[in-house]
């Protein structure tokens, strides 16, 4: 009896894989799927973002740095450049505050949307990672704050 020679097993092994992946391919459906956002994602969207009817970026880039330090975040970084304001809080736990403001389609708003994480050390690792909040009172407080922080700058109260 004949042994099937070396080349032959390498070729078969060869197929193997490719063979497997091709089955795994997936449909149209899951692909449009993999972009669409869950229902939840979404809702968390909506609560962390604000359109406010101004077109003064400096003004709600000022505003929010001045809401989030009468909620006592220290401001870490801003680049007005891209409306960006980052800023933590030290409570029971670290929070990490990041808002990002952009022009609204109207030309005549701004949209902000802010994220809060709780930062959680990993024992070993050089990065900690965040958390994200999701608890609608820590944004609907945050924007009311916005709010109150952009009336009185607007009117240099």
């Amino acid at each position: 009896m004949r042994r099937p020679s070396r080349p032959r097993r390498r070729h078969v092994l060869a197929v193997l894989p490719s063979a497997a992946l091709a089955g795994c391919a997936p449909t149209a459906e899951q692909q449009a799927a993999a972009f669409m956002p869950s229902a939840a994602a979404t809702a968390l969207r909506a609560r962390q973002s604000r359109r406010f009817d101004t077109a003064d970026r400096e003004l709600m880039l000022q505003s929010t740095v001045g809401a989030l330090q009468d909620l006592g975040y220290l401001i870490e970084e801003t680049q007005a450049a891209h409306g960006v304001v980052v800023g933590t809080k030290n409570t029971s736990g670290r929070v990490r505050a990041q808002v990002v403001l952009r022009p609204g389609a109207d030309g005549r708003s701004i949209l902000v949307r802010a994220t809060f994480q709780t930062i959680v050390p990993r024992p070993g690792a050089m990065i900690a990672m965040g958390e994200t909040l999701e608890d609608p009172a820590i944004y609907q407080g945050f924007f009311e704050k916005l709010a109150q922080s952009a009336f009185l700058t607007a009117h240099e109260i």
